[in-house]
């Protein structure tokens, strides 16, 4: 058999997560060409994750203050120490723990390497820890394997061969996949994008405080930690972790090179996430975005939070996230984060979303709002009894013993500015949320892209789903909010401001003074179980690159299976959210231009360096 003329040399990624490749010398007379595979350019993805989706430890102590449940085998000892803990909270102690302004980022949670390939101490650096596990990083591990070995060259017959998901899905139409138009993605566009190695960073970020604020956090963390990282050797800490090897923090850091390796970064988001991306982009004009993918972002606000501000979260949800309106309102009333999930003055085109209707005909509508597309003027800020925060639950905002930050965010320690009242405080908090509204409204990173689910009631003649697929414990559709309804039997024609309400039970239930019993209708619009499809769907109407729909009834021959639920979106079994988000990536990578083929690089037609030398 005749001797190879080359010699491959595979790399490696260290410990300070940089590529390195181990060789030895050969005899003068060996001239095989020694070829080093290595990808030096990069691009960086940075993932943020949903509401709740983050650590959060107090500033002072680093006590942990919220650390979401694992929902695997893995966690579920945690699980259980959880429910515990959380069951025996009152209100105050909820309250006290989630304070916008005493809580940072933790970045000392669980990792799971999963597909990733890297060493551990790395994707602590990278901020992986600050992200809850199970919703994530199976998801994130992946997108590093998968995105690193979309093809791989072929020295004998002289050409690249696609690989993996490259191979198996990467040609396929995006209609296939919930899109409603676009072409498949070509064999040089992935190529292209596979000259690049891309690193998955986490932006983990503080969900209680603006996504304004989230969003300027996310641009610092890009422009003086990951850019530099790669581009001028800057040291990257994780602080207080429990991989510090006797130090209490990991780092890493990397050789300086001769030239840029990564210019820009790549946003993929979860949930709010979306929020925080635009704005990073559209208010803060952060120019170091190549281009965004979004995940099942509530882009002009969700319902739910109108109901769950009024009766507290659903299922097993309440024990950890709001038993009742109480725990919500002590939480979210000081959380300019979670009230912008609000629906915006754009939701659904304006049109009524907040309705009061007759139980037993429930097209004999008795009033709906908003009616000038002004929720904030007509439903958040009425003490009405419809309101977000009536008059009658404005105790709420004060639990015993809460403390309260009742002067200007802006103001000096020493200042002395009168104290204002709790619905002074909750108008202020309102309106910084409209005006974040308002800031975004319409606008997105050029290109983006973004998917959603759009799953209404179960189709079991195509799979039952549930326990080995036999429609035991399966959920029978992915309804959300995309209306909410106050609902009573026999309420006739009464208007709004004829009801009188006697009795708010916190859960959804007002009792009025005609003897009638108010009730929060249960959900009925396609979604994910939390964002309705008018939200999910409102990017594609601004005119974004792609927008997919995912769950049975909409286009595709992948959407013939049962949608996922929001917070397991990325865990999707059919990988419709797989696609998309590698879809966007590669896509959005057609921009990179910082991919320096030389005269001794094979390009990729493969990212590999060659040296002549024995």
């Amino acid at each position: 058999m005749a001797e190879a003329s080359h010699v491959l040399l595979h790399s490696i990624v260290d410990n300070n997560g940089d590529q390195y490749c181990s060789a030895t010398l050969t005899p003068a007379e060996d001239q095989r060409e020694k070829i080093v595979l290595a990808k030096p350019y990069v691009i960086p993805v940075v993932f943020l994750p949903g509401i709740m989706g983050t650590n959060l430890r107090k500033k002072d102590g680093k006590s942990i203050v919220w650390r979401p449940p694992n929902a695997d085998l893995r966690g579920a000892a945690d699980l259980i120490a959880q429910l515990f803990s959380y069951l025996f909270k009152n209100t105050k102690d909820r309250a006290s723990d989630l304070a916008t302004e005493t809580v940072e980022v933790d970045p000392s949670g669980p990792i799971d390497i999963g597909q990733s390939g890297l060493p551990k101490n790395v994707l602590v650096a990278r901020g992986w820890g600050a992200l809850m596990r199970s919703s994530y990083h199976p998801f994130l591990g992946k997108l590093q394997h998968l995105l690193n070995s979309l093809a791989e060259y072929d020295f004998e017959r002289g050409q690249a061969n696609l690989k993996n998901w490259a191979a198996e899905f990467g040609q396929d139409a995006p209609t296939d996949w919930g899109a409603e138009n676009g072409e498949a993605l070509t064999r040089d566009e992935i190529l292209h994008a596979a000259n690049y190695q891309f690193d998955i960073w986490a932006g983990g970020y503080n969900w209680l405080q603006s996504n304004r604020d989230s969003g300027a956090a996310i641009q610092d963390l890009i422009e003086n930690t990951i850019l530099p990282y790669y581009n001028e050797g800057k040291i990257v800490v994780a602080k207080d972790t429990p991989d510090g090897q006797g130090s209490n923090q990991c780092s890493i850091r990397r050789s300086k090179p001769n030239r840029a390796m990564a210019e820009k970064v790549i946003v993929v988001t979860h949930s709010m996430g979306g929020m925080v991306s635009r704005a990073l982009t559209e208010i803060h004009q952060c120019d170091k975005v190549l281009g965004v993918s979004h995940g099942v972002q509530p882009a002009t606000g969700a319902p739910a939070t109108y109901k769950r501000m009024r009766s507290g979260f659903e299922s097993v949800e309440q024990v950890f996230l709001g038993r009742n309106a109480a725990d919500v309102v002590a939480i979210l009333s000081q959380a300019p984060g979670g009230l912008e999930l609000l629906p915006t003055a754009d939701y659904n085109d304006g049109k009524p979303w907040l309705k009061v209707r007759d139980k037993s005909n429930k097209k004999k509508i008795t009033a709906e709002l908003p009616q000038q597309r002004n929720p904030y003027a007509e439903i958040y800020l009425s003490p009405e009894w419809y309101g977000l925060l009536p008059d009658s639950n404005i105790d709420l905002l004060t639990p015993a013993g809460k403390i309260q930050h009742l002067n200007s965010k802006n103001s000096s320690p020493n200042e002395k500015r009168p104290k204002r009242s709790p619905r002074e405080s909750f108008i202020e908090t309102i309106e910084t949320v409209r005006e974040f509204h308002e800031a975004i409204e319409g606008r997105y990173k050029e290109p983006t892209y973004a998917h959603y689910g759009a799953q209404g009631e179960r189709n079991a003649a195509n799979e039952k789903g549930g326990l080995l697929g036999t429609g035991l414990l399966a959920s029978k559709n992915r309804f959300a909010w995309g209306e909410v309804a106050w609902e009573a039997a026999g309420l006739g024609m009464l208007k709004m401001s004829d009801i009188g309400i006697t009795h708010d039970d916190g859960n959804g239930t007002l009792s009025t003074s005609s003897g009638l019993r108010l009730t929060i209708g249960g959900p009925d619009c396609p979604g994910d179980g939390t964002v309705p499809s008018y939200s999910g769907a409102a990017p594609g109407r601004k005119g974004i690159s792609m927008n997919f729909a995912h769950g049975q009834g909409n286009p595709g021959l992948r959407n013939s299976e049962f949608g996922y639920d929001h917070q397991g979106s990325y865990g999707d079994e059919c990988q419709r959210s797989l696609y998309a988000t590698m879809f966007a990536i590669i896509k959005i990578a057609q921009h990179a231009k910082w991919h320096k083929k030389g005269k001794h690089d094979v390009g990729l037609e493969n990212s590999c360096h060659r040296k002549t030398s024995g």
